[in-house]
């Protein structure tokens, strides 16, 4: 039995502000797993976002207001580019990064 190939990304870490993450090259993986981490206190959403034809759709939003981790599974989704976003409005502290891994078997 071969270990699967997975697609490791950062799309923000320890991000303390509100910002557009870097985009990201997805197009040779899919069934993604995004994990947010919380590391301080604070209020915020975070996205996690897909480019698709020359336009950015939210995958997930996500409200945090504590030091945490959350896990979001998306099996099917196929994209361009991915990111991370600290959407603005909702910002007040804390700071934040978000990981993606792919499966460049579900091809």
């Amino acid at each position: 039995m071969s270990l699967r190939s997975l697609d490791k990304k950062t799309l923000l870490l320890d991000v303390a502000a509100e910002v557009d993450g870097t985009p990201i090259s997805a197009e040779r993986s899919k069934g993604w797993t995004f994990v947010i981490q919380t590391t301080l206190v604070g209020t915020a959403t975070i996205n996690i976002e897909a480019l698709i034809g020359g336009i950015w759709f939210v995958i997930h939003s996500q409200d945090v207001s504590s030091v945490g981790s959350f896990m979001i599974r998306d099996d099917h989704g196929h994209y361009e580019k991915i990111r991370g976003r600290i959407a603005p409005g909702n910002y007040t502290s804390g700071t934040h990064s978000v990981y993606a891994t792919g499966s460049v078997d579900s091809l």
